[in-house]
């Protein structure tokens, strides 16, 4: 652990690189559109965009040496938790209805996601405690707040327009709209619920489990050749 520990700033660089990348990706995509005002206000809607925003800024945080503050702790690992629920999410509920997977999704859903794993559990050294791992849950609260009481209402017309191929636009994401459940909006509920928000709490409470293990296992090693 001690000899990955050394090259953390490195693979922090590294995970900076590659969300600017993604990031990049995503205006050079929006220069492409008719309007690249509304394509980049509409882009920023996406959880995965902004969770992609999360591992850039967090990562460059942690090469400002930053990582140290109170509060840095938990900002990663909020973004950890975003990035694990677009990677699954994407790959669960999205990919296998898309008839054509383009660069940025690789880079965007699989990629960063996968770099930024590698970086929390492996050269990032504090954890949180396994009690906290509810903590996840505050942003994808804020995030579906933001769907039905700002985005909708205020932008639903925007996003249909600006992306007329997404099914279930105005939503942002199709299992977000309550049209897309044969019981609307108790089907919605009961889907974010019932499944959603306990799969984020588990995804938390195993990435915690996990992240503890492996410490624990890479301090008892090193103490042992001390």
């Amino acid at each position: 652990m001690i000899r990955l520990l050394k090259y953390k700033y490195h693979i922090a660089f590294l995970v900076f690189l590659s969300g600017l990348y993604g990031i990049s990706l995503e205006v050079i995509r929006a220069f492409n559109s008719s309007n690249f005002g509304e394509f980049i206000l509409v882009t920023s809607f996406y959880f995965t965009t902004q969770t992609n925003l999360f591992l850039t800024i967090t990562s460059l945080f942690f090469i400002l040496k930053l990582h140290n503050k109170s509060w840095y702790k938990y900002l990663i690992f909020i973004t950890l938790v975003n990035v694990l629920v677009t990677a699954i999410i994407f790959h669960i509920l999205l990919a296998p209805y898309m008839e054509n997977i383009e660069l940025i999704q690789h880079v965007l859903h699989t990629v960063n996601p996968l770099l930024f794993i590698i970086f929390y559990f492996l050269f990032y050294e504090q954890v949180l405690p396994i009690k906290k791992f509810w903590i996840c849950l505050i942003y994808p609260v804020v995030f579906l707040i933001s769907v039905y009481l700002i985005i909708e209402p205020f932008y639903g017309d925007l996003m249909v327009i600006t992306m007329p191929d997404f099914n279930s636009a105005r939503y942002v994401y199709p299992f977000l709209d309550p049209e897309t459940y044969s019981r609307e909006w108790l089907g919605l509920w009961s889907f974010i619920f019932v499944i959603i928000a306990p799969f984020i709490a588990i995804i938390s409470f195993i990435s915690m489990w996990l992240k503890h293990k492996i410490d624990t296992k890479f301090i008892f090693i090193n103490n042992k050749k001390a």
